[in-house]
C-alpha cells in the first residue's frame, strides 16, 4: 500500500518537483556562486550589493531583448474571435452592428463588381480566365497593388483583405466554425454560403517601407507601441442555390443566391499583446533598481575614497 501511494505521488508530482528542484539549484549554483566569490573577496555586503546589481542590470538588457525581438514567454497565441453576427438587405447600404467601427464597412454593392474590373484588364484577365470562377476582389488585389490602393481608398477605414494574407483562411475558419449548426446554427455547412469579401481595419499600421533604416525604425516604434488600436475583421458572405450534382460529374461551381441577406461577421484579434505591458512593467523596474544600486555603489566608492585620503593626509 505505501509503495503504491509513493509510486502514484512520484508519478503525479515528479515533473512539477523537477523543475522547481532544476530552477532552485540553479540559482544557488549561478547567483551563490557568483556570490561566494565576491564576498571572500569585498565582504559579504558590498558582495551581495555586487551580486543583486549585476543580476538586475542582466534582467534588464533581457527584458529589452525579449521586449524588441518577441522571444522568451509569449503566452497564448493570438487567435480570433466572432463579436458579432449582422444580416443586412443586399441593397439597404447599413450593417447595423453593435460593433461601432463594423458600421462603416462597405457592402458588396458599394464597391466595384469584380468580374468588370477583371474584363477592364488584360492583366487580371489573363490571371483569371472567364472559364474559371469569377474572382472576388480579394483575388484581384493580390495581383494589382494599384487597385488595392484604389479600394481601400473608397472602402476607408477598412481594407480589402487579400486572398493570399493568412487571415484569410483564419478567418474563415472562425467564421464556419460560428455559424455552423453547434454555435448560431445559421448555416448546416460551408457549401451552404459563399463568400463575397473580407475586410481589415486598426490593429498596427504595416510598414511601407523596405529600406534598412525604414526596418529599424519600424522595429523600434512596433516594439513601444504597448497598446495598439483593436483589430478587426469582417467577413461578408451570402447564402447560395442548392444545385444537383450529376452522378459522375464534378460538383457545380456555387452560385449565390443575391435574394438573401449578406451576412457580415465581425471578429476581433485577442491575445496579441498581453505580454507587452509586464514585459515592460518588469524591464522599466529592474532597470530602476539598478539605477539606484549603481548610483548606492558610486556613493559608496566616493565615501571610500574621502576616507583614504583623509587618512593619507592625517
Amino acid at each position: 500500500m505505501i509503495d503504491a501511494l509513493i509510486l502514484g505521488f512520484e508519478w503525479t508530482w515528479d515533473p512539477g518537483f523537477r523543475g522547481v528542484l532544476s530552477v532552485l539549484v540553479a540559482v544557488v549554483v549561478l547567483c551563490g556562486g557568483v556570490f561566494l566569490v565576491l564576498a571572500t573577496n569585498s565582504g559579504t555586503r558590498l558582495g551581495f550589493l555586487l551580486a543583486l546589481t549585476g543580476f538586475t542590470a542582466w534582467m534588464t538588457v533581457m527584458g529589452v531583448i525579449w521586449s524588441i525581438y518577441g522571444i522568451g514567454y509569449r503566452g497564448d497565441s493570438p487567435s480570433w474571435k466572432v463579436v458579432d453576427t449582422v444580416q443586412s438587405d443586399p441593397a439597404s447600404g447599413e450593417v447595423d452592428s453593435r460593433i461601432d467601427k463594423a458600421r462603416s464597412v462597405p457592402l458588396p454593392s458599394e464597391l466595384p463588381d469584380p468580374v468588370e474590373l477583371r474584363d477592364g484588364s488584360d492583366v487580371l484577365l489573363a490571371a483569371f480566365p472567364p472559364e474559371m470562377r469569377d474572382p472576388s476582389l480579394g483575388d484581384l488585389v493580390t495581383i494589382d497593388p494599384d487597385l488595392h490602393e484604389e479600394l481601400n481608398d473608397q472602402a476607408t477605414p477598412w481594407r480589402v483583405l487579400e486572398s493570399s494574407n493568412r487571415y484569410t483562411g483564419e478567418t474563415q475558419a472562425v467564421v464556419a466554425e460560428a455559424l455552423g449548426p453547434n454555435d448560431e446554427n445559421l448555416f448546416a455547412s460551408p457549401n451552404d454560403y459563399q463568400v463575397i469579401e473580407s475586410f481589415l481595419a486598426g490593429g498596427r499600421k504595416p510598414r511601407t517601407d523596405d529600406g534598412i533604416v525604414s526596418r529599424a525604425v519600424y522595429k523600434v516604434t512596433n516594439t513601444l507601441e504597448i497598446a495598439p488600436p483593436s483589430f478587426y475583421a469582417v467577413v461578408q458572405l451570402q447564402a447560395t442555390i442548392p444545385q444537383e450534382t450529376r452522378p459522375g460529374q464534378a460538383p457545380p461551381p456555387p452560385v449565390r443566391n443575391e435574394a438573401e441577406p449578406i451576412v457580415s461577421v465581425v471578429l476581433q484579434r485577442s491575445g496579441q499583446h498581453q505580454q507587452r505591458i509586464p514585459q515592460f512593467t518588469m524591464t522599466f523596474l529592474m532597470g530602476v533598481t539598478t539605477a539606484v544600486l549603481c548610483s548606492m555603489l558610486h556613493r559608496r566608492d566616493k565615501l571610500a575614497q574621502a576616507q583614504r585620503e583623509a587618512a593619507g593626509a592625517s
